[in-house]
C-alpha cells in the first residue's frame, strides 16, 4: 500500500546521492584517490577487482554493524574505518599496511565527501524553492554515514529543510523506513501524506511503500532503474518535473 495521488501530498521528502545530488567520480575512482592519498598500492589493481573487493567489504561491513549494535549514525568518526579498511585491502591481497595508513586514508575519503565529491544536479535548487513557496514540508533523508547537513548549507537549501535524517546502518537506513517516518513524526504528517523522492527502486521506492508514502523514482543517473519500478511509483527524468506533479498542498 501507498501513500495517497500528488494532490493530497503535504510533505516531500528527498534522497541526496543521484537524485537531487551528482557525484564528480564513481566509488572506485573515490577509492583510488583515497588510497593514493594514504601510498597504497592500488595502482596495479583493475577497476574490477577493486569493485568486487569493494562490494565484499561493503557486505562484511553490514553484517559487521549489526552484530556489534552500532548506533544510527555509526561512521561518522574517521576511527570506526579501521576494521573495514583493513578488510578491503585484505580482501585486494594487501597485507601488513599500517593502521595510520589505513586511518590516513579514511581522513582523505571524508574530506573528500565532505568537500568536492558531490554537488546539487541542474535545478535541484530552484525545484526546492518553488516547491517551498508553494507550501509543501520538505526534508531530507538519506542513506549514508557521515552527516550532511554541513553540505545542505553550503549548497543553501538548508533553510527549505524541516527535518534532516541520515544512516548508513542496516536497520535503520533505507530500505528500512525508518529515517522516512522519523521525518513524517518531527514534521507531524501523516506517512500517507508524504511523498518520497529517490533514485534506486529497491532502496527508495522500497522504503516509501514500506512507509505508506508515495514513491517517486528519478531515473536520469540510471535508466535501467525504471524496467525495475512498480506500477505504484511515479518515475521522473528531471527533478524539476516535480513541479508539474505537485501545485500545491490542499488547503
Amino acid at each position: 500500500m501507498s501513500g495517497a495521488g500528488p494532490s493530497k501530498i503535504r510533505a516531500i521528502l528527498f534522497d541526496l546521492h543521484h537524485t537531487i545530488t551528482k557525484t564528480r567520480v564513481d566509488m572506485v575512482t573515490l577509492t583510488r584517490e583515497a588510497a593514493e592519498s594514504a601510498r597504497i598500492p592500488f595502482e596495479q589493481l583493475s577497476d574490477e577487482r577493486l569493485a568486487k573487493a569493494i562490494k565484499k567489504t561493503d557486505t562484511w561491513m553490514k553484517d559487521y554493524q549489526v552484530q556489534n549494535g552500532v548506533d544510527i549514525h555509526w561512521g561518522g568518526e574517521v576511527e570506526n574505518w579501521l576494521e573495514i579498511n583493513r578488510v578491503l585491502t585484505d580482501n585486494l591481497g594487501l597485507d601488513n599496511i599500517p593502521d595510520e595508513t589505513l586511518l590516513q586514508m579514511e581522513k582523505h575519503w571524508k574530506e573528500t565527501m565532505a568537500t568536492n565529491w558531490e554537488s546539487l544536479v541542474e535545478d535541484a535548487k530552484e525545484t526546492l524553492e518553488e516547491l517551498h513557496r508553494r507550501g509543501y514540508i520538505l526534508s531530507v533523508c538519506t542513506r549514508r554515514h557521515d552527516n550532511p547537513e554541513k553540505l545542505l548549507k553550503e549548497w543553501g537549501i538548508d533553510h527549505l529543510l524541516s527535518t534532516v535524517h541520515y544512516s548508513g546502518v542496516p536497520g535503520y537506513a533505507k530500505p528500512s523506513p525508518f529515517t522516512l517516518l522519523k521525518a513524517a513524526e518531527d514534521i507531524g504528517i501523516n506517512p500517507r501524506l508524504c511523498a518520497y523522492v529517490g533514485n534506486y527502486v529497491v532502496a527508495d521506492v522500497g522504503a516509501s511503500l514500506s512507509a505508506e508514502m508515495l514513491p517517486i523514482l528519478t531515473v536520469w543517473s540510471d535508466p535501467n532503474e525504471k524496467e525495475l519500478a512498480p506500477e505504484t511509483a511515479i518515475v521522473i527524468d528531471k527533478i524539476n518535473e516535480l513541479l508539474d506533479l505537485f501545485e500545491g498542498p490542499p488547503n
